[in-house]
C-alpha cells in the first residue's frame, strides 16, 4: 500500500490491480456543481504480471489488458492524490509506480516548446506510436513538446502533469487553478493591499486567506512575481473558458512557471520516433515530474493572514479567555476514509486533511515560512472535531454543501516536515552523511521521503502479524531512512531501517553494477525483498545486477560511523 494516499473510491473494487494510464479532460460533474471533473484513463495488469516486476516493465505496452480499458471520474481537487503510472488495488494506491527514472536537462523557452495534441502526426505517423504507449482513444489531451538533441519533439510531457506538479500541489490550489479565482477574484485568494515584494532582501510578502497553507503561499508567490508563472497558472482556467461552449470536454493548456536551464527528476519510458527529425531514433515520454530544480523568483517568502492565531512575540499576552475565536483549525487525516466524487461534503464536518510529503523544488529545499511579528495576539484557535459517533464515513473535495452527514470535506495538503520521533540510531546515520558531504569529492545527501521508500512493505495482508511492523499489535510500520552518495562518478545508496529492542541488524550500501542511480522503484523491490528475508541483507538472492555490502551497528560516534561508509567506498 502507498502510504498517505487515501482510498478513492471512483477506482474498481474488483481485486484487480488497475494502472493510470493517462489524464484525460475536464468536464462538470451534475453532482457536484462547485468541483469539476477529472477523467482519470485506467487499465487493468494482465493477471500474470506482478507489481513488483521493474518500473520500466510496468510501463510496457504488453502489461494491461487494453480491451478493458476504462474512464473514472474524480473531482479535480483530488489531483494532487493522482499519477500516471501509479498502481491501484481495490481504491488503494500502490507503492510501484510505471517508469523508469530519468534525469532530464531542459532549456525552456518560447522556442524550445510547443503544444501539441496526443494524436499529433508527423509524416502521417503518430507521434507518440499505437504499439510504444496507448493513451486511450478519445483522451488525447494535449501535450507540451521541448526540444532536445535538435528534436523539436524530443521530449514530452502531459500539460495535465504540468498542472499537476507546478500548480495544483493541493486540493485548494487545484481549486484555485481550475475556478481562475487568482487572475478573477484575487481577493478570494489574498488581500492584495498587504502583499508586495522587496527587492532588496528578494522577499515575497503575502496576505494570504485562511484557508490557505504555507506550502501553497510558494506556488502563488511564484506567479504573482513571474510572468512565465502567472501564465502557467492561469492558462487552464482561460483555456477551459474559451473553449467550452464548443464542447463539453475540455483539454486545458498551461506552461513552464520559468524560462532557462533547469533538470527535471521524472518517471517515463523511451519511445521510438520513425521521423527524420529524431537523429537518435527514440524520443522520451514523461509520466510524472518528480522534481525540477530551476530557480524561484524570490529567496524568502513572508506570509500572514487575517485573524492569526499565533502567539505573540512581545510581553503584552491576552488571556485566552479575552481572544476572539479565529477561522477553525483542521484536523490531520490519517487516510483512513475514502475520497468520493459523487456527492458535495457535508459543511458542518471536521475539514481533515491529508498530508503528502514532497521534494518538488530544489530552490526551496530546507527554507521555511516567515511569519510577521506582532506585539499581540488578539485570537484563539476556534477548533471543532465532531464527536467519533458523528465522524464522516467519506470526503469529498467539493466545495459547496450538502445535507449528508456521512461525507466530511477532505483536502490533499503538500509538506516538507521530516517525520517526527525518528529514532536515535536514524539521527546518526543523518550526522554522518553531514560529514560525509565535507570529505573532498563526496557529495551525500539524504533521499526525499516517498511512498514507495518510506517504511518496510508489508509481505501480507495489513492485518495479520509480520516483520514488516515494528510493533504488530498497533500496526506501527518500520521507518526506512536512505542516503545516495555520489564518489568518483559511482552512485552508491545507503540504506538503515528501525529495529525493535534487543535486535541487531546491518546497514546496506547497495550500488548497481554499473555505478547507476537507483531509483525508488527499485529499491522498493529491494526493501520487499528484504521484508521476506526478514531483515537479514545476505539472504537476499533474487536481485540481479546488484551488489550489497553491510556494515554492523558497532561505531560509537556518527564519525566512526562516516569513516566505516568512506571505507566501504575506496
Amino acid at each position: 500500500m502507498s502510504h498517505g494516499i487515501p482510498k478513492i473510491s471512483e477506482f474498481p473494487c474488483d481485486d484487480r490491480y488497475w494502472r493510470v494510464d493517462w489524464f484525460g479532460a475536464i468536464e462538470r460533474n451534475p453532482n457536484v456543481p462547485s468541483e469539476p471533473f477529472l477523467q482519470i484513463v485506467i487499465s487493468p495488469l494482465i493477471q500474470n504480471e506482478s507489481i513488483h516486476s521493474t518500473a520500466k516493465h510496468l510501463a510496457s505496452t504488453h502489461v494491461t489488458n487494453y480491451d478493458e480499458q476504462t474512464v473514472i471520474r474524480i473531482g479535480v481537487g483530488q489531483l494532487p492524490f493522482i499519477s500516471i503510472g501509479s498502481i491501484w488495488l481495490n481504491g488503494q494506491c500502490q507503492a510501484a509506480k510505471a517508469g523508469q527514472t530519468k534525469l532530464l536537462h531542459i532549456h525552456i523557452n518560447e522556442h524550445t516548446t510547443k503544444y501539441i495534441s496526443g494524436n499529433h502526426k508527423i509524416e502521417e505517423k503518430n507521434l507518440v506510436p499505437y504499439e510504444a504507449y496507448r493513451m486511450g482513444k478519445g483522451f488525447m489531451a494535449n501535450l507540451m513538446a521541448i526540444e532536445h538533441d535538435k528534436d523539436p519533439y524530443g521530449i514530452l510531457i502531459p500539460v495535465m502533469e504540468l498542472i499537476r506538479f507546478y500548480y495544483a500541489v493541493s486540493t485548494d490550489m487545484s481549486h484555485i487553478v481550475f475556478s481562475g479565482d487568482l487572475k478573477h477574484q484575487p481577493q478570494d485568494v489574498i488581500n492584495t493591499k498587504k502583499c508586495g515584494f522587496d527587492e532588496g532582501e528578494k522577499r515575497c510578502i503575502l496576505h494570504l486567506r485562511q484557508y490557505l497553507s504555507d506550502e501553497d503561499g510558494w506556488i502563488i508567490g511564484r506567479a504573482l512575481i513571474c510572468i512565465e508563472a502567472w501564465l502557467g497558472f492561469t492558462l487552464p482556467h482561460d483555456t477551459i473558458m474559451k473553449h467550452s461552449l464548443n464542447t463539453k470536454l475540455l483539454h486545458p493548456q498551461s506552461a513552464f512557471p520559468f524560462s532557462g536551464s533547469s533538470n527535471l527528476k521524472v518517471r517515463g519510458k523511451f519511445i521510438p520516433a520513425k521521423d527524420e527529425l529524431s537523429k537518435s531514433g527514440w524520443r522520451y515520454l514523461v509520466l510524472g515530474i518528480t522534481h525540477c530544480t530551476a530557480p524561484f523568483p524570490f529567496e524568502h517568502l513572508t506570509a500572514d493572514r487575517d485573524n492569526n492565531n499565533n502567539q505573540a512575540e512581545g510581553e503584552n499576552k491576552i488571556n485566552d479567555g479575552d481572544k476572539k475565536p479565529a477561522y477553525p483549525q483542521h484536523k490531520t487525516s490519517n487516510a483512513d476514509k475514502p475520497f468520493q466524487s459523487q456527492n458535495e461534503p457535508n459543511k458542518n464536518k471536521t475539514n481533515e486533511h491529508v498530508l503528502l510529503p514532497t521534494d518538488r523544488f530544489g530552490a526551496i529545499m530546507g527554507k521555511k515560512v516567515d511569519r510577521s511579528k506582532k506585539d499581540q495576539c488578539r485570537y484563539i484557535s476556534a477548533l471543532r472535531y465532531a464527536p467519533k459517533e458523528d465522524e464522516p464515513k467519506y470526503l469529498g473535495t467539493g466545495q459547496s454543501n450538502s445535507g449528508d452527514p456521512k461525507i466530511g470535506r477532505g483536502h490533499a495538503n503538500q509538506t516538507r516536515t521530516r517525520r517526527q520521533a525518528l529514532p536515535a540510531s536514524f539521527e546518526a546515520f543523518e550526522e554522518a552523511i553531514q560529514l560525509l558531504t565535507r570529505v573532498e569529492g563526496v557529495k551525500a545527501r539524504l533521499r526525499p521521503i516517498e511512498e514507495a521508500i518510506e517504511y518496510i512493505p508489508l509481505t501480507k495482508s495489513a492485518n495479520k502479524r509480520q516483520w514488516s511492523y515494528l510493533d504488530s499489535n498497533t500496526r506501527c510500520r518500520r521507518q526506512v531512512t536512505i542516503a545516495d552518495i555520489h564518489y568518483q562518478n559511482r552512485w552508491y545508496t545507503l540504506i538503515e531501517f528501525e529495529m525493535r529492542n534487543k535486535e541487531n541488524f546491518s546497514v546496506a550500501l547497495v550500488n548497481d553494477e554499473n555505478y547507476e542511480y537507483c531509483s525508488n522503484q527499485r529499491l522498493n523491490n529491494l526493501l520487499h525483498q528484504l521484508s521476506m528475508q526478514k531483515g537479514i541483507w545476505l539472504n537476499i538472492r533474487s536481485v540481479p545486477k546488484t551488489s550489497i555490502t553491510t556494515m554492523k551497528h558497532t561505531w560509537s560516534r556518527p564519525l566512526d560511523f562516516k569513516s566505516s561508509i568512506f571505507g566501504r567506498l575506496t
